[in-house]
C-alpha cells in the first residue's frame, strides 16, 4: 500500500508540475535540469518543448526503437522534444556534407546514417525552404540528438517556448 500511495503522490506532483508548465530534461539534447514553458511564441533561436505528431512518418520508428520513450503528455504517446528552433517559414535549409545551414547560419552537425544500435536511421531532412506553419527543430549542444535532421519540419503551431529554470551542465 505504501508503494502505491508514494506513486500516487509522484505521479500527482509531476502532474502538477507539467501543467504549471515546468518540463524536465533529463535527455543529452540539451543540459539536463528544469525548463519552464512561456506564454509567448519561440522566436528562431528560442528553446521550444514539442510533441511529434501522431501522422508523422518516424513516430512509429520513434516508438519502435524508444528513442523517445513513452508518455501521456502527447498525443503520440511519447514523450515530449526540447530542442533549438533553428528554422522557421520562409528560412533557406541547406544540407553540406559536414553540416547544415539555416539562411547563413551554419551547424556543423552532420546526419548520421545509423543510430547507437547500428540501425539504419531516417533522412527526412531535405533542402529547400521552410514552408508556412513549419518549423526545424535541432540541438546544437548535442551532434547526435534525434531532430528534424531525421523526423523532419515539425507543426509551429505545437511549440511552446521554454526558458532554463534550474540546469546542470
Amino acid at each position: 500500500m505504501r508503494w502505491f500511495i508514494t506513486v500516487a503522490i509522484i505521479f500527482v506532483l509531476f502532474t502538477t508540475a507539467h501543467n504549471a508548465g515546468y518540463r524536465i530534461n533529463t535527455t543529452r539534447s540539451l543540459p539536463v535540469g528544469i525548463y519552464k514553458t512561456v506564454p509567448e511564441p519561440p522566436k528562431r533561436g528560442d528553446l521550444a518543448n514539442f510533441c511529434l505528431a501522431p501522422e508523422n512518418e518516424y513516430r512509429e520508428l520513434a516508438t519502435e526503437r524508444n528513442y523517445l520513450g513513452t508518455s501521456y503528455l502527447c498525443p503520440s504517446g511519447q514523450k515530449p522534444l526540447l530542442k533549438r528552433l533553428s528554422g522557421i517559414a520562409g528560412d533557406i535549409i541547406i544540407l553540406h556534407s559536414n553540416g547544415i545551414q539555416v539562411n547563413s547560419e551554419r551547424y556543423m552537425l552532420t546526419t548520421r546514417t545509423n543510430d547507437s544500435s547500428g540501425r539504419p536511421l531516417p533522412r527526412r531532412l531535405k533542402a529547400g525552404i521552410i514552408p508556412a506553419g513549419k518549423a526545424f527543430m535541432l540541438s546544437t549542444y548535442n551532434p547526435n540528438s534525434f531532430d528534424s535532421r531525421y523526423f523532419g519540419l515539425v507543426d509551429a503551431t505545437t511549440l511552446r517556448k521554454v526558458v532554463p529554470v534550474f540546469t546542470f551542465n
